[in-house]
């Protein structure tokens, strides 16, 4: 599953991967996934569909290995730790084999249809698409009033110290090409701080990225893992991290 994992027999296939973390999604990951599979179909998208089981105590381990027998494009690895939403992601991250990869929620609260505009800005030769949830042309449903403050707030100082106009850097529902993830490494967010840390990097990069309005629907089932408290002092040291890493490479002090 390297960065030539799409060529055989002298063709070049161009493919898109959706990396998926999941911890004990019993309830909502077979809706979810064969929701995306069956748009990524209609639309004719080459894909892959990685699950990633971070350490499921219920049954999704079951139902991915039905989602494997039924849907030829969904594949499941296991993250053998250590545990949690950046760790799980990073692990996907390690064993995807597109050429561009969108990291999405198991739990049904990105749209389908937004992944599918997601490859065709990378078809269009950007180098990321990135999830815009609030503004014109945008569905959010069940987002807490306190939590949106503190997003609006966090997001908008992240735009000023990277010098962008863009203002969803924790939204984790984005795509990259593969040379801008191997461009981000080292990553070393454990947990949601780690859409921080991909999308400052790839700003800071000079990624050239679109941005998409996208669609954000609380979960239908199952208990949310975010808490935003408990994550505001992650946000801000690895947003330290992040701007410290940058200012050193510019100075020629580390790779």
């Amino acid at each position: 599953s390297g960065a030539g994992a799409g060529i055989r027999a002298g063709v070049l296939r161009v493919m898109l991967s959706v990396v998926m973390p999941a911890y004990n999604e019993e309830a909502v990951i077979a809706a979810t996934v064969t929701a995306l599979a069956a748009e990524l179909d209609r639309a004719a998208v080459p894909y892959e569909i990685l699950v990633v089981n971070d350490k499921s105590r219920d049954g999704t381990e079951r139902v991915l290995l039905e989602l494997e027998r039924d849907w030829p494009h969904v594949r499941h690895v296991t993250n053998p730790g250590p545990h949690g939403y950046g760790c799980a992601v990073r692990h996907g991250l390690a064993h995807f084999a597109g050429d561009a990869v969108v990291v999405a929620m198991a739990d049904g609260s990105d749209a389908p249809a937004d992944v599918v505009t997601y490859w065709r800005a990378i078809e269009e030769g950007y180098d990321c698409a990135f999830g815009m949830r609030f503004g014109p042309g945008t569905k959010v449903e069940g987002y807490p009033r306190f939590k949106r403050v503190l997003n609006r707030l966090g997001n908008r100082m992240i735009a000023w110290l990277v010098g962008s106009d863009y203002t969803d850097f924790t939204n984790g529902f984005k795509c990259f090409r593969r040379e801008v993830v191997e461009r981000m490494q080292p990553l070393v967010g454990a947990q949601f701080n780690l859409t921080v840390e991909m999308s400052m990097k790839a700003v800071l990069g000079r990624a050239r990225f679109a941005v998409v309005p996208n669609s954000w629907i609380e979960r239908a089932a199952g208990e949310s893992k975010f808490q935003v408290v408990k994550l505001v002092k992650m946000y801000l040291a690895t947003i330290a991290y992040v701007l410290l890493q940058h200012r050193l490479q510019r100075g020629g002090i580390v790779r």
